[in-house]
């Protein structure tokens, strides 16, 4: 019997002695609160590095994704602008054209979009003009009266209603960039202005007037786009 106590004891002796040392340990550990506070520390610190790691990485992309965003729609908006400031051109010098009984050949000077400041300061384009409506014959000075007449398709209700328009449809049908599409028109004019050498016959000053109008109409909600459509088709 007391060989087997004993053996029993040297049996159960090393599980005692584990438990009694852990137990000891964690015992210590919690009376030293320097020792506490260390593994707590340690253990925050992996917390931590792990989460700062996906905020680094969330934040580079949403900075990533932002200056794409923005890029874009400065590309956009650029384009948009180029694209009204080029057609404003477009329908002025068609216009003059009409004006001075011109065809297509004078029209067609007011594609202005590869010339430089000094090419397009050198046209001087009024001279040009005036020089084709001398030779004019009373036919066509007859036509291209009708043509710029008030209710006529070059008259400035007209063209206005078209620059109008396809400014609404550059934008989007959105109101807040209506400015952005009436400085792209006023730069479209300017240009125009150089390229004819002088101040723009009335008509074309009418027809700047106008276009403003309209469109700060359709900016503060008095008009729709449904309004200047009438002579798109």
């Amino acid at each position: 019997m007391a060989d087997m106590t004993v053996n029993n004891n040297v049996k159960t002796y090393p599980a005692n002695t584990v438990e009694s040392t852990k137990a000891a340990q964690n015992q210590a550990v919690e009376n030293n609160p320097a020792q506490k506070a260390q593994e707590s520390a340690a253990k925050d610190d992996g917390v931590v590095f792990e989460k700062s790691k996906d905020v680094k990485r969330d934040s580079a992309n949403q900075i990533y994704n932002r200056d794409s965003i923005v890029a874009k729609l400065k590309a956009d908006q650029a384009a948009r602008a180029a694209s009204m400031q080029s057609l404003v051109e477009k329908l002025l010098g068609k216009q003059l054209s009409k004006s001075f009984a011109g065809g297509k050949q004078q029209a067609d000077m007011f594609d202005l979009t590869d010339l430089t400041d000094d090419e397009i300061g050198g046209l001087r384009l009024a001279d040009v003009f005036r020089d084709a409506a001398s030779k004019a014959s009373p036919e066509d000075i007859a036509k291209a009266q009708a043509d710029v007449a008030e209710d006529g398709y070059w008259g400035v209700n007209q063209t206005s209603d078209r620059l109008a328009s396809m400014a609404i449809a550059l934008s989007g049908g959105d109101t807040d960039k209506a400015d952005e599409m009436m400085k792209a028109i006023q730069k479209g004019f300017d240009k125009a202005t150089s390229a004819w050498g002088e101040k723009l016959p009335q008509i074309s000053q009418d027809t700047l007037d106008a276009t403003m109008n309209k469109l700060n109409d359709w900016k503060n909600g008095v008009t729709t786009a449904e309004d200047y459509n009438k002579y798109m088709s």
